[in-house]
């Protein structure tokens, strides 16, 4: 499968591509494999070869895009183009579009009509939430697909006329599953040569994918049934549990600051902040997740010298919360190469209390997100009443 967005607003930058994600996880959740994605501006020839390339390289293809009525609107043009077929017009449809400007007033632009023209030979597809038809054709034993850019139009036309095509026309597996593994404590490099023979396999396959300091591992699994799937995923999600003793904090849907929340109200203990360094981003993280016992938090000064530790007490007692974070303010680490960032963290619970040091590579920005995140994970560890990352 291969996917071309249409658009020169795409290439400037003007307009997000959120249909390429939107029609990605379609395809995923269908079992195709989606090899390339391809954007290409609003111009006849490049259009014209970029679709060329697609199907000399894949089975089918979708374009998002270029199917209005306006003259910058070139994908039909481009599909004949190729395929040497002639524009015809879908009369019925076209007296649609007359019916639906003058519902407004006034008759309408020629222009207007071009929304009812397709290729020779193809089939129109029908646009439940707006006026352009879609396109289904196929070229050389290879499937074409051509869908509206706007994303409410283009996600109607996906799910009702081109997955059932496609499912009717490809021998692909019925479903695609995925597992996410959630790890903190480690980079992505580390977790890479840990699990790096496992990455070898094609089915079930192994991704990472970085946010903030944590990295997740997804494992993808193709197959006929989903407890097929679920079956392929299993040992190998032991074998990476294994591995990740100790650093795994959630699966799927699960965040850091969920999983502190949990083992919070578990505990029936409340958590509050005092922020340097991270200019209150942890505090503002915790408030907006209701299921966290959050009882408040104080933003100090960027120059404020308060240590960690006298932060997180005096920060417990104004709350009366019985588990506080105090996070110092980010000083440089004068010893690293490159240059890195130090942000001093202590942790106060009924059970103890500890600090913890954080480095980051980068800028005070870089500093402060990372710090927060690493703080929600060294607060939900002290909560489980555990003192640091690792087996044990």
């Amino acid at each position: 499968m291969e996917l071309i967005a249409v658009g020169t607003e795409l290439l400037l930058g003007q307009i997000v591509n959120s249909n390429a994600a939107a029609i990605g996880s379609r395809l995923a959740d269908e079992g195709f494999d989606a090899h390339y994605q391809v954007t290409v501006g609003d111009n006849l020839r490049r259009l014209t070869e970029t679709i060329r390339t697609a199907l000399e390289r894949s089975d089918a293809v979708i374009l998002t895009g270029g199917i209005g009525p306006t003259q910058d609107d070139m994908t039909k043009n481009a599909l004949c183009e190729l395929t040497g077929r002639s524009m015809v017009r879908d009369e019925p449809h076209a007296d649609k579009i007359r019916a639906r400007v003058a519902a407004i007033g006034g008759p309408p632009p020629t222009s207007a009509l071009r929304m009812a023209d397709y290729p020779e030979g193809s089939d129109p597809l029908p646009n439940r939430n707006g006026a352009a038809l879609g396109v289904a054709l196929s070229h050389d034993g290879k499937l074409v697909f051509a869908v509206p850019g706007v994303p409410r139009e283009m996600t109607v036309m996906i799910d009702e006329q081109v997955m059932p095509r496609l499912r009717a026309a490809i021998d692909a597996p019925t479903v695609l599953r995925s597992r996410v593994i959630k790890t903190w404590g480690h980079g992505e490099a580390h977790i890479s040569d840990v699990l790096g023979d496992l990455y070898e396999t094609s089915n079930p396959s192994i991704a990472y994918l970085i946010d903030e300091t944590e990295v997740r591992i997804r494992i993808s699994a193709k197959a006929d049934a989903e407890q097929q799937a679920l079956a392929l995923i299993a040992p190998v999600q032991a074998e990476i549990e294994r591995r990740l003793d100790g650093y795994i904090f959630g699966y799927d849907d699960a965040t850091g600051i969920g999983v502190l929340g949990e083992h919070l109200a578990a505990r029936s203990w409340s958590i509050a902040l005092a922020e340097v360094a991270t200019a209150g981003l942890v505090s503002s993280r915790l408030a907006a997740n209701p299921a966290v016992p959050f009882a408040g938090g104080t933003t100090l000064s960027a120059g404020d010298e308060t240590t960690a530790f006298d932060l997180a007490r005096r920060v417990a007692q104004e709350f009366d919360a019985a588990v506080a974070v105090g996070i110092a303010r980010a000083l440089p680490d004068d010893e690293s190469t490159p240059a890195a960032m130090v942000v001093p963290l202590a942790v106060v619970t009924p059970e103890g209390e500890k600090e913890h040091t954080i480095r980051v590579l980068g800028d005070g920005e870089r500093a402060r997100t990372h710090a927060a995140s690493s703080a929600v994970h060294v607060a939900r560890l002290a909560v489980q009443g555990r003192w640091s990352v690792g087996p044990g």
